[in-house]
């Protein structure tokens, strides 16, 4: 079973991508807060981060930075979901090493199509 951890602050949209992912054998981690998932990754290394941009404490950039900087996490797949759709948005998420960018809202059955993709 492979873990994502979704750092998202909207409860609803965690909702939506969790009832998308379980049923496919994916157990789910949450975090609302750049610190909250800080402090999950001490704890457990996922295969897949799932990243808004916009958050509470902070960006999705800021931690994708900080999971690129530690080499333990080397072979872990971030994917950035951001209501953000400009290219220069989308290039800087690419510059810091996410392996995917998808904008809000997202096409259930390319989101998923894609994630297993990214996992394989």
């Amino acid at each position: 079973m492979k873990k994502v951890l979704i750092l998202e602050d909207e409860p609803d949209y965690v909702n939506v991508l969790t009832q998308l992912l379980e049923p496919e054998d994916f157990k789910i981690l949450a975090a609302g807060t750049l610190k909250e998932a800080l402090n999950i990754l001490e704890m457990v290394t996922p295969d897949l981060l799932i990243v808004d941009w916009n958050l509470p404490d902070g960006t999705g950039i800021d931690f994708l930075k900080k999971v690129r900087a530690q080499k333990k996490f080397n072979k872990v797949r971030i994917v950035m979901n951001s209501i953000r759709d400009s290219e220069s948005d989308q290039l800087t998420a690419y510059l810091e090493h996410a392996d995917f960018y998808f904008t809000k809202p997202i096409k259930p059955e390319i989101f998923l199509g894609k994630i297993k993709k990214i996992l394989e």
